[in-house]
């Protein structure tokens, strides 16, 4: 019988025999519970959460209702410039103000386009006029596509970008006759809505309250929360689909809202996943505001193992009892062998290797095992060798390319740095100077506006190659960041300085052309700064100089070089 089938065998046994004394007065009384406990408490929070959520929401909808219907403001809708009217209808607004729970209203009329708003804290007293509505604006969208469907009562939802809050819209439409005059309703504050509502249940409930798409209004996670849901299209709302792991479940929650609204059943409850857990999912249709309430029961939490504490003791010293002899045995015929394994294997890490430290006495899987080792340690510690030294020049062709930019084919920042510090030190050790040039590619951002960030690339790439065109083989340049590029000259004085930097400048405007996508032919030119590096001179200092001189470059018209000593020239004149 060889290693496998002899742990297959003892630990089925084990594993049967620890179930076998647990699973079945376990069994019993879970499935007694969850059936006749569990289902029941479900079906009567779902019923007390839809009571508890419509109260503060009906009043309002009530309120908003008598809002719409309202004489003055129709009438006023109608005449929106009538300077009497107005006077009245703000009045009549101030007056549900006060009525309604959040101390806030808004009026949007269809004719005029006009939205009229005020808070709490009375904040837009005398100034209830905030700004005008548009179909060509994303933020009122919520306003033409309720106008579109002649929904009498729309709850969303939504942050109103022009005020800067986010609540639970309750949306009227305000109708004379036939016609419809405009919006008007109130808003319930979205934290408090969910801090009062949706997390004030007991531990181990969660509630969720989402409309016929299945599209999140309320819950505690206001990140799952759709913003203006009924403007989105489908594949841009998070629906109630997010909480379920398996597609099933998924399936069944839409069944089971179909059911409770063509149906007079008040609560119909399911097991889910969630997360990897199992939950006791309870739904009840809100037909008053078109919503579903959703309880989720966390069956580890209302259930806890404290209540199956006597079969749990039993249970777990049974499975302590066939962990013991399970370990027994794997000791006996694994776990050893592969200690001694092991501790050759970390020798061989550190560089030694010794043969006779293997464990010998063994069979089956593991003999084989340790004679497949001792083939493979041969071919590793050959092998190693030639990989120690594979890996060192990868390492070096890695740092290599590390240090170049892949646009240009220049030096790249690091790249450029590391050679500055070289020329530097340098300089401070044979007293010799060299050039450092600061380009930038003037109104490169109009480039990239008007003629697309493709013809920015390919007015970098024409400006790397403008740059090497000129340079000499043992000068260098780079790619310093965005469109700004550093050329350094070795061994220069002055004069070439003036003359690289003019040639640089004058060889771009004469040769550096790309094309849009439309096949106009766009012009490139650069400003440039130029300084002679000094012993003495520090990193920060040549490139504080540079960049000066190149600030008075642009500054002088662009198109331009300046270099840094001719300006301290011009400063001591």
């Amino acid at each position: 019988m060889n290693l496998r089938l002899r742990f297959f065998l003892i630990t089925t046994a084990l594993i049967l025999l620890a179930g076998l004394a647990a699973w079945v007065p376990v069994h019993q009384l879970a499935e007694n519970l969850i059936e006749q406990w569990a289902v029941r408490y479900a079906e009567k929070q779902v019923l007390y959460d839809k009571v508890r959520t419509l109260q503060p929401i009906l009043r309002e909808v009530t309120l908003a209702r008598q809002f719409a219907h309202s004489r003055q403001i129709k009438a006023w809708a109608r005449n929106p410039d009538d300077a009497e009217l107005t006077r009245r209808a703000i009045g009549e607004m101030e007056n549900f103000r006060r009525t309604f729970s959040d101390r806030s209203y808004f009026v949007a009329l269809l004719g005029s386009g006009r939205y009229y708003h005020n808070n709490a804290a009375n904040e837009y007293a005398g100034k209830q006029y905030r700004y005008d509505l548009s179909p060509d604006k994303a933020s009122d969208k919520w306003f033409y596509g309720m106008l579109q469907h002649q929904r009498e009562l729309h709850i969303n939802v939504n942050r109103n970008e022009q005020l800067g809050v986010t609540k639970l819209w309750i949306d009227v439409l305000m109708r004379d006759g036939d016609e419809v005059l405009g919006i008007v309703g109130t808003g319930l504050d979205l934290t408090t809505f969910i801090e009062n509502v949706v997390n004030r249940v007991e531990p181990g409930i969660t509630s969720l309250f989402v409309d016929h798409a299945g599209v999140i209004q309320a819950y505690r996670d206001q990140t799952l929360i759709n913003f203006s849901s009924a403007d989105l299209q489908k594949g841009e709302k998070k629906s109630l689909d997010l909480l379920f792991d398996r597609t099933q479940d998924q399936e069944l929650m839409r069944f089971v809202m179909k059911q409770l609204e063509s149906s007079d059943t008040r609560v119909i409850s399911h097991f889910v996943e969630v997360e990897g857990k199992r939950y006791l999912a309870s739904v009840a249709y809100l037909p008053e505001v078109e919503w579903y309430d959703i309880s989720l029961m966390d069956l580890e939490v209302l259930l806890p193992v404290s209540s199956f504490s006597g079969i749990v003791a039993v249970y777990l010293m049974t499975l302590l009892l066939a962990l013991v002899l399970f370990n027994i045995a794997l000791d006996h015929y694994l776990l050893g062998p592969l200690a001694r394994l092991e501790k050759v294997m970390h020798q061989m890490t550190e560089g030694g290797y010794s043969e006779d430290a293997l464990p010998m006495n063994t069979s089956g899987e593991v003999a084989r095992l340790i004679g497949h080792f001792r083939v493979m340690a041969n071919s590793v510690i050959s092998a190693r060798l030639d990989l120690e030294e594979k890996v060192r020049e990868r390492t070096e062709s890695l740092n290599q390319l590390a240090k170049i930019d892949p646009l240009t084919e220049l030096l790249n920042r690091r790249g450029m740095t590391e050679r500055l510090e070289s020329e530097i030190s340098r300089v401070d050790r044979e007293k010799r100077a060299f050039g450092v040039l600061w380009l930038d590619l003037d109104l490169f951002k109009e480039v990239n506006d008007q003629y697309g960030h493709r013809a920015g690339d390919q007015a970098l790439k024409e400006v790397a190659r403008c740059i090497l065109s000129i340079l000499r083989k043992y000068d260098c340049a780079a790619r310093w960041g965005g469109d700004e590029f550093l050329v350094l000259i070795e061994s220069c004085e002055e004069p070439l300085l003036n003359a690289v930097g003019e040639r640089l400048r004058t060889e771009v405007a004469e040769s550096c052309r790309v094309l849009s996508d439309e096949g106009e032919t766009v012009a490139i030119e650069i400003s440039a700064g130029g300084y002679l590096v000094q012993s003495g001179d520090s990193l920060d200092t040549v490139l504080q100089r540079a960049d000066e001189a190149l600030y008075v470059a642009k500054n002088a018209g662009r198109n331009r070089f300046c270099n840094y000593s001719e300006l301290n020239t011009e400063r001591a004149g």
